[in-house]
């Protein structure tokens, strides 16, 4: 693989932004058709809410897995870094939703493991994205 200069690197700086963003809401998207579904399964069976909470940090995980791995094999450069990063704006934009939407939320202690758990999923998918 060719190596790439300091200047073509910072020439794609907002390349590289914008497609975090897409890789971001790419990852939002699968959430929202995944949640649409478990919903409708929900309603229609007899399936009970108690697991929602299971279902949200897994599609959650898997969603920032596969917004990493498009991240990287976009970017073709620091796959790890680059999905973790994407896999850290997916959450700070959950929590910027949720302070928005919910009056009385809060952010607490809980979520720094879930920090660490969306980074460690979007390495995971960047390493995988940039290798596949």
């Amino acid at each position: 693989m060719p190596k790439r200069s300091a200047v073509a690197i910072k020439l794609k700086t907002p390349a590289t932004a914008i497609i975090m963003a897409k890789g971001v809401l790419y990852a939002y998207f699968i959430s929202l058709v995944v949640f649409l579904i478990f919903s409708a399964l929900i309603q229609h069976t007899r399936l009970t809410e108690g697991i929602l909470p299971y279902i949200a940090y897994a599609t959650s995980l898997v969603a920032i897995f596969v917004a990493a791995a498009y991240v990287a094999r976009r970017l073709e450069t620091k796959g790890w870094l680059n999905g973790g990063i994407t896999g850290l704006a997916y959450l700070v934009g959950l929590v910027v939703f949720a302070v928005i939407l919910l009056p009385d939320f809060q952010v607490h202690l809980g979520y720094l493991s879930k920090a660490f758990l969306a980074f460690v999923a979007g390495a995971a998918g960047g390493i995988f994205g940039l290798n596949s």
